[in-house]
């Protein structure tokens, strides 16, 4: 968890609200619907991991839970491009 805060602090990530992470969640989830790359996929788990580590949002449990499985669904995304998968099998 120490090295997931490093990098948010590193992205300088953990200075935004939730309202601003929520919004370039979506830019950049729009953004890969277009250009599927490894590197967007990431930024959208480290967006995920920045908002559910947030103090607004870590007191909702439910909503913690369901953003990190979210960010691991991301991460997951971004190893398959990097493992070189057929567009075709990360959109499906």
């Amino acid at each position: 968890m120490q090295q997931l805060i490093d990098q948010l602090k590193a992205d300088d990530l953990q200075r935004l609200d939730p309202p601003v992470l929520e919004l370039r969640l979506g830019e950049l989830i729009r953004l890969y619907t277009s250009h599927c790359t490894s590197e967007l996929a990431d930024s959208v788990a480290r967006h995920l991991e920045a908002l559910y580590l947030h103090p607004e949002v870590s007191s909702n449990t439910a909503q913690q839970c369901a953003l990190r499985r979210f960010a691991a669904h991301w991460r997951w995304l971004a190893a398959r491009h990097r493992d070189g998968a057929p567009a075709a099998t990360l959109r499906a």
